[in-house]
């Protein structure tokens, strides 16, 4: 199986991210994810409403955990590497 060029796989992480924000919080319209490419590879800021923080955050982390695992699972079929911080 032939991967893709690394923007179209930069592009399907971001789009992975938008939807499991987007399914977790109450203001849709308010998720904003920036990209921002390194060396070492790509960094995601998702920032959404004030009082959905603790929704994408979950109890403990362990909803942006669990995101932080199913987008790293992606990247194993990507070759990109990426980390998320949420704001």
């Amino acid at each position: 199986m032939r991967k893709k060029p690394a923007d179209q796989q930069v592009g399907f992480l971001h789009q992975l991210i938008t939807t499991l924000v987007r399914s977790i919080v109450e203001h849709e319209g308010q998720v904003q994810i920036d990209c921002s490419l390194s060396a070492s590879g790509v960094m995601f800021v998702v920032r959404v409403n004030h009082e959905d923080v603790g929704l994408v955050i979950g109890e403990r982390g362990a909803t942006a955990d669990a995101i932080r695992r199913i987008v790293w699972t992606a990247c194993k079929k990507t070759n990109v590497r990426a980390d998320i911080d949420i704001l």
